[in-house]
This record gives structure tokens, sequence and C-alpha cells, in this order.
């Protein structure tokens, strides 16, 4: 384990957005989360949940999907605009962007939360994860998000929603989906946007950890030389090449989708395709990072949309590597 508990900390949009290219301008992330405990956050009142599991309740069709497409091994995490826009009553949509974006229309009904909110760059002890799980947690009640919440996650073309998703994921949050091609999509197939404020009311919300998505800085210590496991940088090649975990393989996070203001996930061959050329197979454990763990939230998303099991975010990233200085770093 690494020496230090350090309290999560926020890492400014200044910082953040350095390095960023493509998908419009976007910016470039990657950021943390926690591995153990469980925390129980309340506030006064409820809101009950609709969902059950995620096989049964996933908004699903084939709507916007190419014919003759190899479909997605797990086609269940993302849900197309044309689909969604008949279930709005029974789904909570989340926008993961900034609030001048969110203020300037959304989907009607959604919350707002941005990629800072949920950021940690501490995986070194369990202390830090716990408090920054009922950090969180607190954050998901006061948005009215239940457990029991089919969660609709969408962002304005950056791909960051999958963010949401993955801190979801580590929070054991059964029910939740990537709207693919974000906002632009959803206006593309004439869904209805407003800019009056969504008022939810608190909710109480109580996740479950789940470490076997997450990669803390002591056991990526430990993994270096391993020839089972993929390191997996999802930063762009400027950054790679300034300095990144040795052995590491760079794959910007960009390649995951098409161009636009409506950038979709590329294709499922297309994508088994980038990942295997470059030696990440199925039968090694891929371990994606970025700067602070929001780009290579995307990656894990991707790897997991076709079919990859074994995969843990180190989500500290190179923000909580690079503070190390005993931390070996590769030119």
């Amino acid at each position: 384990m690494m020496p230090g508990t350090r309290a999560s900390t926020k890492i400014s949009r200044r910082v953040f957005v350095g390095g960023l290219v493509g998908l419009g301008g976007l910016l470039a992330a990657c950021g943390g989360q926690g591995t153990s405990g469980s925390g129980v956050a309340t506030a006064s009142s409820g809101v009950s949940g609709v969902a059950t599991s995620a096989s049964s309740t996933s908004v699903a069709g084939t709507a916007g999907t190419p014919q003759n497409v190899q479909p997605y091994a797990d086609s269940g995490l993302l849900v197309e605009a044309p689909d969604l826009t008949g279930e709005l009553a029974r789904v909570r949509t989340v926008a993961l962007m900034a609030r001048q974006d969110f203020d300037g229309g959304h989907i009607d009904g959604a919350t707002q939360i941005d990629w800072p909110d949920l950021n940690i760059s501490d995986t070194s002890s369990d202390a830090a994860l716990r408090s920054w799980q009922q950090q969180v947690q607190q954050k998901f009640v006061a948005l009215g998000i239940t457990n029991s919440d089919h969660v609709v996650t969408y962002d304005a073309g950056t791909l960051f929603a999958a963010r949401m998703w993955w801190v979801l994921e580590y929070l054991g949050h059964t029910e939740k989906q990537v709207l693919n091609g974000g906002l632009a999509s959803w206006k593309d197939a004439g869904g209805p946007t407003t800019t009056v404020a969504s008022n939810p009311v608190a909710a109480t919300y109580a996740g479950t950890a789940n470490p076997a998505v997450l990669a803390r800085i002591d056991e990526v210590s430990r993994s270096l030389n391993q020839p089972n496991i993929v390191f997996l940088d999802a930063r762009s090649p400027e950054e790679f090449a300034a300095g990144h975990i040795p052995g590491a393989i760079n794959i910007q996070y960009t390649q995951n989708a098409g161009s636009g203001s409506a950038p979709r996930w590329k294709p499922q061959d297309a994508l088994h395709q980038l990942y295997t050329k470059a030696g990440v197979s199925t039968d090694r454990t891929i371990i994606p990072y970025c700067s602070t763990g929001v780009r290579s939230a995307v990656t894990f998303f991707t790897l997991r949309l076709i079919g990859y099991d074994n995969v843990k975010l180190f989500t500290g990233s190179w923000s909580e590597w690079s503070a190390h200085p005993e931390l070996p770093v590769e030119k």
C-alpha cells in the first residue's frame, strides 16, 4: 500500500481541460474512485424506483442501429435516443456536463452533475475511498437518485457520461445506461429539451462498493511487468510521450467513437479490432487510466460494451501516480 492518506480533492477544470484532442474540442479528462466499504446517504424523503434487474428493464430497441452490423457483446449498456423518447417516465436521466451547458438546454426532467463532482485522487487507503463514496452518495441524494432507479446518463458530446456510469457500477447500481450520441442525438431524434430547472425530491442512496472494477495504486504498482496485465493509457499521444506508466499501451479514448457533434460508439467489430491489434486481449486484465479517471472511464465502458470482463479502472490515474516520485515513469 502506498504511504499516506489524503482526503479526496477536486481537480480544477483548467487542469482537467489541458490536453484534450478531438470530439469537437471537448475536455481531456480521467478521474478517480474508491474500493471498499458501503455507506448510506439519507435526506428528508425518498423517491421510489421503477427498475428491478438490468437484463429485464434496460431500455431496449434497435432504433438507430444499422442493419447487418454485429451487435455489441453487451448492447444493454447503451440506449439509442429513439428508444429513450417513450421511456422518460420510467427512467431518471442525469446529464454529465458543466452547469452552463445544462442551463442552455437539457432533456426534460434531467438533473445535472459534472465530472469534478465525482473526482477522487487518492486510492491508497480505505478511509479515503469511504470518504469519497459518502460524498458521492450525498450528491446522488440531492439529485433524487435511489438505488432502484433506472439511470440513463448522457453528455454534450464528450463521451464523459461513461464516468457517471462507472461510478454507478462501482457503487453496485444495477440499472444504468449511457445515451449513445449524447444530447445531440436526442435532439436529432426529435426529443424535447427545456431550459427549466428540475426540482428533484431528495432521496436515500446506499451503495455497496464493488472492488472488482477498481484498481488502486498499490495494486497498479505491484502489477508492473506482469504479462497478464495490460495498462491502457487513454490520454493523447502527446501526454503519453511526456510520461506514462511503464509498459502502458496508448489508445486515446476518442478512438472509441466517431466524430461530429453527436459522437456515437463505433461498431463492435471495429472496436474489437482496435484493441486486439494493440495487444489488448480478453484473456488479460486490462487497467485503463488517464489523468483523472474520466477519459479512461470511457475506455472502461467501451471494453465492457464489447465483451471484456476483466477490466479495472485506475481511477486515481496519472494525477495519483505522478504524485509519488518513488514510482517509475517511462517516456
